[in-house]
């Protein structure tokens, strides 16, 4: 079977989409399809990023873009880049040949609808990958107004897009009412979540041991860590309160990984409070992913209450595949805490309550070293049962690509070793 598969990143770039989006065309190649991806020549986060502009990686016929690279910084130059991709897409899918079927992803906003025209023109089934629900959630947090000319074209196109897919694929139950909402028929969604990018290790983790400890001299600490995308979407003020009312301990310190626009933010409050305990460090490379989540005592996950139904903060599953206890800060109806309420020692706080935050913080500091094993047995386990890759693309096989297959009989898969 041939298929496509659209999105703005892929391999080699590091964000959490570009990666798990390369584990599902590595399965496909694996499973005998014949894939293309088309992508963006340019990093997500780092636009000076330039990757080639065509070749094959473990079969992959990969296709990149020439766009502008403005960057994030202001919503105006991020649609522009947009746009650019957009174009750029037509111009190559003009002359790409008729596929068996078409995935679109939702980044840039546009890349469904196009994959949508795509098919009517040339044949093919039509499927859209929700990760997020756009322009939805740029109304949400003001970036677009719904009533612009912009926001007007951007919905339209959103609509006609989900009504023309044969298949559409969301990440969890809220995204998929807001998805029905928006014109997409009951009967053709499927759920299907993200998956950690590695696999949770069989015994104990001793931080002692650790590397990213070492390298970062953060040794003899406990380690709060938010890992990922700072997107503006999730907001970081109630944690970055909690870190500055906890200064005078210093044997706490917030370990902040990952870029996005709010990681200015970070900095800014580090700077202006003078605070010694918040550290920021760039986006580890997947081969080290493991050992860095591990190594804390902690995972810090953050949704907007703006936003629920519209993202999906898939660094949950990263967080649970660690075995190490959670705090969540966000709305209690989400698809957050619908995971956490199956885990061990998971925290959740409201936006704003910076006292439940600083509480958390020091029950999971004293925790014993029994309760710790306990917790990552039972947290481990509930992650194997329920959310592994193998079982997602097996989903996906049955349900987008209407091949049964048996789902408990899936090859691994085998991007561990990749240097991304």
């Amino acid at each position: 079977m041939k298929i496509l598969l659209l999105n703005q990143t892929f391999y080699p770039d590091s964000v959490a989409t570009a990666q798990q989006l390369t584990d599902l065309a590595t399965y496909l190649v694996q499973k005998g399809h014949d894939v293309s991806v088309i992508a963006g020549r340019r990093g997500y986060e780092n636009k000076e990023a330039i990757f080639a502009s065509r070749e094959t990686f473990r079969g992959i016929k990969i296709y990149r873009l020439q766009t502008t690279g403005f960057g994030k910084q202001r919503f105006a130059l991020r649609l522009f880049d947009a746009l650019t991709f957009d174009l750029m897409l037509v111009l190559k899918l003009l002359f790409f040949p008729p596929q068996d079927i078409v995935v679109s992803f939702t980044s840039p906003p546009l890349i469904g609808f196009l994959g949508g025209c795509f098919c009517r023109l040339k044949g093919g089934r039509a499927v859209q990958w929700l990760m997020d629900i756009n322009p939805a959630a740029a109304f949400a947090v003001g970036y677009l107004k719904r009533t612009s000319l912009v926001g007007r074209a951007l919905n339209w196109a959103f609509r006609a897009s989900l009504r023309s897919s044969s298949h559409i694929v969301v990440l969890d139950k809220w995204m998929k009412k807001v998805a029905v909402e928006y014109g997409g028929s009951q009967d053709k969604i499927s759920v299907i979540h993200p998956w950690s990018l590695f696999e949770p290790s069989e015994g104990p983790v001793d931080p002692s041991e650790s590397c990213f400890r070492k390298k970062n001299d953060l040794m003899n600490k406990t380690l709060i860590m938010y890992s990922g995308n700072h997107s503006v979407v999730h907001p970081l003020a109630t944690l970055l309160q909690a870190a500055k009312q906890m200064r005078a301990d210093s044997s706490i310190v917030f370990v902040f990984v990952g870029g996005g626009l709010r990681s200015l933010e970070v900095k800014a409050f580090k700077e202006k409070e003078n605070l010694s305990n918040i550290v920021q460090l760039p986006l580890v490379p997947r081969e080290q992913l493991t050992d860095s989540l591990t190594s804390v005592d902690a995972h810090i996950v953050v949704m907007g209450d703006a936003v629920n139904g519209l993202v999906h903060t898939s660094k949950v599953y990263g967080a649970i595949a660690t075995g190490k206890p959670i705090i969540y800060i966000g709305p209690k109806k989400s698809h957050v805490m619908d995971l956490l309420i199956n885990c061990k020692q998971t925290h959740h706080s409201e936006h704003g309550d910076v006292e439940s935050v600083v509480d958390a913080i020091s029950q999971i500091k004293v925790l014993s070293k029994e309760t710790k094993e306990r917790v990552a047995t039972e947290n481990k386990m509930f992650y194997r049962n329920q959310f592994s890759a193998e079982k997602c693309f097996a989903v996906f096989s049955e349900e987008v690509l209407r091949m049964p297959i048996d789902r408990f009989e899936l090859e691994p898969t085998i991007l561990s070793d990749v240097p991304i």
